[in-house]
């Protein structure tokens, strides 16, 4: 093999593990620490998933409204307009302060599948919009919170190998 190719590839490589210790090594604010902040932020931010249950509930978000299926840790909701679906994550800091996370459902399918795994408490990257709220509807219970817009989600969520991929509507 050509040396420059080499070099390069071994290059990348050692750049791709730094930039894993990095985040696996790192410190996450957790979503208790947005609870102050009153303006539009990009944030890191660990949280703990709280269980939506299982089954059928609405979600209502940026003046629409969503069919939400409760997937335990995690929901799929359909805008009922028929816009874009998103997935939901209701998360909790160790204070008790919880976000609405949000992120595109073609996205996340396409990189989890239709049966991800989902740890206890995950690590997202995305926008905290304080002023934006969604109001979940599951059974009568309904929680109003403010939301982050995941960009990506660093840790906590694994495609579940061998699953078929869902498809949403």
């Amino acid at each position: 093999m050509n040396r420059p190719i080499l070099l390069a590839i071994i290059m990348a490589a050692i750049i791709a593990g730094i930039g894993y210790a990095s985040i696996s090594a790192s410190k996450y604010n957790e979503v208790g620490s947005l609870s102050g902040i009153d303006a539009p932020t990009r944030v890191t931010v660990r949280g703990n998933v709280v269980s939506l249950g299982t089954g059928s509930g609405v979600i209502l978000y940026n003046g629409e409204a969503y069919r939400l299926d409760a997937r335990g840790p995690y929901g799929i909701a359909e805008a009922i307009n028929g816009g874009d679906s998103i997935v939901v994550f209701l998360l909790e800091g160790d204070n008790g302060f919880r976000v609405a996370a949000v992120y595109q459902a073609s996205e996340f399918l396409a990189r989890y599948g239709g049966s991800p795994i989902i740890d206890p408490s995950i690590v997202i990257d995305g926008v905290y919009m304080p002023s934006t709220t969604m109001t979940i509807t599951i059974g009568g219970d309904s929680v109003e919170v403010p939301v982050i817009d995941i960009y990506t989600i660093l840790k906590g969520c694994h495609a579940s190998y061998g699953q078929e991929q869902a498809t949403v509507g």
